[in-house]
């Protein structure tokens, strides 16, 4: 076994390298050793672990004399959470970056010695894409992704050979599929369009909105629908019969993650929100009185506002607005003007944040991302723009482990967004995707690792 050696008397470590365990399972614990001499020899064990130290996962240290009785051991970290018992400490590591854990320690004698040791912790690595359904049809062009509070995967994808809506959920081994709607017999199935996902975090239920319609689907007028899974059979019901092109699902955490879905129709209408009440039964209202529409993914706050963002056309140009709905008390807040309005992915950051991401930009747009601080009234709301990438296709937007995280689209290459501890973007390549599809991205809630759902090759995938 490999020592480390401390001075007596407060010397401080520095240059100190890993040593990865080696021999047959179980591995032996990895030690951390410096260099110098000196009358405190302490051995720092890492406990069931070797290789590199990835971020979020919780390590575990020990330290030990050679020929002394510990009285007191102190230990701390630059950052992470320690959770210390004696010689021991459990150590949920930092994000990516240098960490150090310092260690101070009284022998029985009255001898003291303390040191730090630094190391790399690594982001954590992505897990292999996976075929979410194997089967012989095209899916995934559209496909919408959530985890519960379990940390259980939920995703939500169309099948482009038969223009049907399908549900995968993770069961720890296997991708489980069932279908949600799409032609049917004697059973009001019809045609899919597109679907969008919300999933109650602590019930695990998934709530799925969709557009359908018959007749030719490049030309023919759609329709919302809502769907959820009742006693492991999924329910559909009609929501609206106004035509549809834009819209978006959330749950309420005020009224009991109460299904609500706002839409729109296009090129210009009324936006208007439906609240499931009941079982089959839905409340519409409009949400604007003037000529609008959606352009935003739909959130709500804790306290239950609804989030949405809107624009108008003119002349050519076009002026979005963030629409806060407090009750029956409608606020608004101007954001840009510009020749186009791509569609925003929304998400929640600290302190009442709301982030929104154009779904494509030009080259070089410089207004990619929304970083809006709400305020009560939205009009004293504030806001910050900032770029992402120089272009891309499509995108999509989640918030978690303390920074946003983007997947973005261009052509057929696909990468993975989060920023350093400086705010740059850092990029991550994920491979070959299919070109005019659109990923969506979310981050597991117990390990902070992002995850995607993208087509490639024809199938809906997971990473």
């Amino acid at each position: 076994m490999v020592r480390k050696r401390l001075i007596a008397w407060g010397l401080m470590l520095s240059g100190l390298t890993l040593l990865p365990a080696c021999g047959r399972e179980p591995k032996p614990p990895e030690v951390i050793r410096s260099q110098g001499p000196g009358d405190l020899v302490l051995l720092i064990e890492r406990e069931d672990g070797a290789g590199p130290y990835v971020e979020s996962t919780v390590e575990r240290f020990r330290v030990t004399t050679s020929g002394e009785t510990l009285k007191s051991v102190r230990w701390s970290a630059n950052a992470g959470a320690l959770e210390p018992a004696a010689d021991q400490v459990s150590w949920k590591l930092p994000q990516a970056g240098t960490a150090s854990l310092s260690v101070s320690v009284e022998t029985e004698s009255g001898k003291t010695a303390e040191g730090a040791v630094h190391f790399n912790v690594v982001a954590a690595p992505l897990a292999s894409s996976a075929v979410i359904d194997s089967g012989p049809d095209v899916t995934g062009a559209g496909c919408d992704l959530a985890f519960d509070s379990t940390g259980k995967a939920h995703v939500v994808y169309t099948n482009e050979t038969h223009n049907s809506l399908w549900y995968a959920s993770w069961d720890g081994t296997a991708w489980k599929t069932e279908q949600i709607e799409g032609p049917g017999f004697n059973n009001g199935g019809v045609f899919v369009v597109k679907g969008v996902l919300a999933v109650d975090p602590v019930t695990g239920t998934p709530h799925v909105a969709y557009t359908k319609g018959t007749g030719n689907i490049a030309t023919a007028s759609t329709r919302v629908g809502y769907a959820t899974r009742v006693n492991g059979v999924w329910v559909r019901e009609e929501v609206d019969a106004s035509v549809v092109m834009r819209f978006s699902l959330a749950l309420n955490p005020a009224q009991a993650q109460r299904p609500v879905i706002v839409f729109s129709s296009n090129p210009a209408g009324i936006v208007r929100v439906a609240t499931r009440t009941a079982a089959n039964t839905w409340s519409t209202v409009p949400l604007t009185a003037n000529t609008q529409v959606l352009t935003s993914d739909a959130l709500f706050d804790a306290a239950g506002a609804l989030h949405v963002i809107t624009h108008v056309p003119s002349s050519g140009y076009v002026s979005q607005s963030l629409q806060v709905l407090r009750g029956s008390t409608l606020e608004s807040f101007p954001l840009k003007t510009s020749t186009t309005a791509p569609w925003l992915a929304t998400a929640w950051a600290p302190d009442s944040r709301l982030l929104a991401l154009s779904n494509s930009i030009s080259d070089g747009e410089w207004n990619a991302i929304e970083d809006i601080t709400v305020g009560t009234p939205a009009a004293s709301s504030t806001r910050r723009v900032s770029t992402v990438d120089y272009k891309y296709a499509a995108s999509d937007l989640a918030y978690g482990g303390g920074k946003p995280v983007v997947a973005l689209r261009n052509g057929t290459a696909l990468a993975l967004g989060t920023t350093d501890a400086q705010g740059f973007w850092t990029y991550t390549q994920l491979g070959t995707v299919q070109d005019s599809s659109r990923p969506s991205v979310a981050v597991h809630p117990t390990d902070g690792v992002p995850h995607v759902c993208y087509q490639r090759d024809g199938k809906v995938t997971f990473q």
